[in-house]
């Protein structure tokens, strides 16, 4: 059965008792209708306020990586196996750090500040490059076996 919106009438009598206007006959196929369009109007609302919910989630979910990609932090490592004087080596040892999470939409245009914690003076310095969405190398110039560093990644523009 499909909803068929209709207009109810009233039954009007005049002072004699006379029937003026009929009025809509009450009957169970009739209030059957209305309860159907109220089924309807119900799943209408219903369909509505769960597509709200998901715009609602979809938008806390772009926040969430929008606030996840301006700041990032995390420690690596870099490790030098290949000094065998501690002055001359034949390359610069570097590690690849990967970002967890969200990828930079605005690689590679994002800052990283990179603070050693175990600096004994020969780590030199470290240095950051080849940033890409999802990581970033850093090297190592100087001729400590290991270095331990902090890296925070700044992203003020997305």
């Amino acid at each position: 059965m499909t909803y068929e919106r209709r207009t109810w009438q009233d039954r009007i009598k005049d002072s004699s008792g006379k029937i003026i206007q009929e009025g809509t006959p009450f009957s169970a196929g009739q209030m059957n209708n209305i309860y159907e369009g109220l089924d309807i109007s119900h799943l209408d609302v219903g369909l509505a306020a769960a597509m709200a919910l998901q715009f609602s989630n979809l938008n806390t979910k772009e926040l969430e990586k929008y606030k996840s990609q301006r700041l990032l932090q995390g420690q690596s490592t870099i490790s030098n196996p290949g000094t065998s004087n501690g002055y001359f080596r034949s390359s610069e040892p570097f590690v690849t750090v990967s970002i967890s999470g969200f990828p930079q939409i605005n690689a590679p245009n994002y800052d990283v500040l990179v603070s050693a914690q175990n600096d004994d003076g020969s780590v030199g310095e470290l240095i950051v490059y080849d940033k890409t969405q999802n990581g970033f190398k850093v090297k190592m110039t100087g001729s400590s076996q290991s270095v331990t560093f902090l890296w925070t990644i700044l992203n003020p523009n997305v």
